[in-house]
């Protein structure tokens, strides 16, 4: 039984932009809090902040856009829309019936390079969907998921910073 539809944040994407995040899809406090990685237990800003050395955890939504811009960053979510199985959930276990954001179209003209996806089940659902359909120049990276949900694999905030330090070496 579906419980709820969600519908994803318009791409945050510049023509500069060579790496694109994606998440899967929009949690209740992002939506709450109107932009991307909205929870606050989630560490996807801490993690940047630590990756570039610039604050954006502290920093409000335009700031953000304007950090994101100056590191050549974009977001987006893997499906424009999904339906959750249980209204009020963030977890990507409950998505159904996702629609695909045209991911190929949103890069065209833009200086993506790097596609990084910070949920297991978005990166998986991408692969299938999008399997052959993107320029060679470009390369697909399953990060671990920042959320806090993620804890029992990536118990501390140092262990998952190392596994994203990949974004640097890239």
């Amino acid at each position: 039984m579906v419980n709820e539809t969600i519908t994803a944040f318009p791409p945050l994407i510049f023509p500069d932009s060579e790496i694109l995040f994606l998440g899967s899809a929009p949690s209740v406090l992002s939506r709450r809090n109107n932009f991307f990685y909205g929870n606050p237990t989630n560490r996807f800003w801490w993690l940047l902040s630590q990756l570039y050395g610039v604050d954006f955890v502290h920093a409000d939504r335009d700031t953000k856009t304007a950090l994101l811009r100056a590191q050549h960053i974009a977001l987006s979510d893997v499906y424009t829309q999904c339906q959750m199985r249980k209204a009020g959930s963030s977890l990507d276990s409950n998505i159904v019936n996702p629609v695909f954001n045209d991911i190929p179209r949103l890069i065209a003209n833009t200086a993506v390079t790097r596609i990084y996806i910070t949920s297991k089940k978005a990166y998986d659902d991408f692969v299938k969907h999008w399997a052959g359909q993107l320029p060679d120049t470009v390369t697909v990276t399953n990060l671990p998921s920042p959320s806090a949900a993620n804890r029992s694999v990536y118990r501390t905030d140092a262990d998952l910073l190392a596994a994203w330090r990949a974004i640097l070496q890239a």
